[in-house]
């Protein structure tokens, strides 16, 4: 029986709690996971290594969906064969092989995985009347998956287990198998030729429009600093006394969903780009609460800068892909939205990653963490794409008709 279109609406708020759920689990919990199997020297690699190897197939996946294969089928693809991947990279841990399995595993797992946020967008935006409103509730839907996770985690005391990446694997396994029936999303590019067009290199030809350079250098300089939420908050949780860092570090998922009901009820009266000022504000601030609880040492200032997450991620990286969306030509939704991806997940993820990490060892005396100097200077890191978006931004007149005219030829 074939589903209606209400339906096959109604699937894609399903995957996308499905698609949130599996890193809801692992993310937040794999520096304790890391340390119970004496893998801690490892973290820096393996934060690393999802946005490095998503770096090679973003583009190209994104490319593929606008020219040869729907975006639904080929996130189906994506979603089931990355949940090996998954699963083996925290079973190798499990079994006690060397955690060098686990990077090559989860490497795997990130190629292939990598590019389906940037998939969902596009079959998201393609398919539902009025984006502007419709899309931040159907992207709340992922924020409920990924707080879900973290209390299933929390509930079955798997924080510090490698059966949290096997029980994420099996969830993603399921979500791959559900992508086959979501709204088709067949390619809408027939005429780009040339081997720019099959890697999806002309994606970068959006550089050229002044006021999408700004978004994207912003956006990758505001995600560097931020890889250090996920790389160390859960460690400063363990650390002030935290019992159950899993399922704290969803408190920001919960601010998430209020966040995107505002943001739905209200996009369409003012100018996006004030939204992703007010997420780079929030960001500031946020980790300025953090230096306060390292000075002060209470555990509940730490949770009021992990609920500011969800304004956070709200205000810059969902109202971010709408800001995107409507100054790309259709033909480019795809390759718009995998640069996006490549840029905020891939370029900035791996930077913050090894500058967090080295950034945590020269904090460090004696092995402990200074921790008020560490927030602070990335509160001063996050200040720099706050003002560069301002200046570069505000006030200058969106120019989507020249970017569509400069994507209208072959390149």
């Amino acid at each position: 029986m074939q589903m209606t279109v209400q339906q096959q609406r109604y699937m894609m708020g399903v995957v996308m709690c499905l698609m949130l759920m599996p890193p809801g689990m692992w993310v937040p919990s794999l520096p304790n996971v890391l340390a119970t199997y004496d893998a801690s020297w490892a973290l820096p690699y393996a934060t690393a290594l999802t946005p490095l190897c998503a770096l090679f197939s973003a583009l190209l996946f994104g490319a593929l969906s606008d020219r040869k294969m729907h975006a639904e089928q080929l996130l189906g693809v994506l979603g089931v064969s990355g949940a090996v991947f998954l699963w083996l990279g925290f079973s190798s841990l499990k079994w006690g092989w060397h955690p060098g399995w686990y990077l090559l595993f989860q490497g795997c797992n990130a190629l292939i995985s990598g590019p389906m946020f940037a998939l969902m967008t596009k079959v998201k935006l393609a398919n539902l009347p009025n984006a502007a409103k419709s899309f931040p509730i159907y992207s709340m839907c992922g924020t409920i998956g990924w707080m879900v996770g973290g209390w299933i985690i929390s509930s079955l005391a798997f924080d510090c287990s490698a059966n949290t990446g096997q029980l994420a694997a099996y969830i993603r396994l399921g979500m791959g198998g559900l992508c086959f029936l979501l709204p088709a999303t067949p390619p809408t590019d027939h005429q780009s030729r040339g081997w720019q067009a099959v890697l999806g290199l002309r994606a970068f030809g959006l550089l050229k429009n002044r006021e999408l350079r700004y978004f994207y250098v912003a956006s990758a300089l505001f995600a560097i600093p931020c890889v250090s939420f996920y790389m160390v908050v859960p460690m400063m949780l363990k650390e002030f006394g935290s019992l159950y860092p899993t399922a704290e570090m969803t408190i920001g998922q919960a601010l998430e969903v209020l966040a995107m009901l505002f943001l739905s009820l209200v996009a369409g009266r003012f100018r996006i780009r004030w939204f992703l000022i007010v997420g780079m504000l929030f960001g500031v601030l946020r980790f300025a609460l953090f230096a306060l609880a390292g000075e002060c040492g209470v555990l509940a200032v730490i949770w009021l800068g992990v609920a500011l997450q969800g304004p956070i991620y709200t205000f810059t990286m969902v109202a971010g892909r709408l800001f995107l969306d409507k100054r790309v030509p259709d033909t480019m939704r795809g390759q718009a939205q995998a640069l996006y991806q490549l840029l905020v997940f891939s370029v900035a993820g791996i930077i913050g990653a090894f500058f967090c990490g080295w950034l945590y060892e020269s904090q460090s005396e004696a092995g402990v963490l200074q921790w008020t100097s560490y927030w602070l200077i990335l509160a001063a890191m996050t200040l720099i794409p706050l003002a560069y978006f301002f200046i570069g931004v505000v006030g200058k007149p969106s120019r989507r008709n020249l970017v569509a005219a400069s994507f209208s030829r072959d390149d």
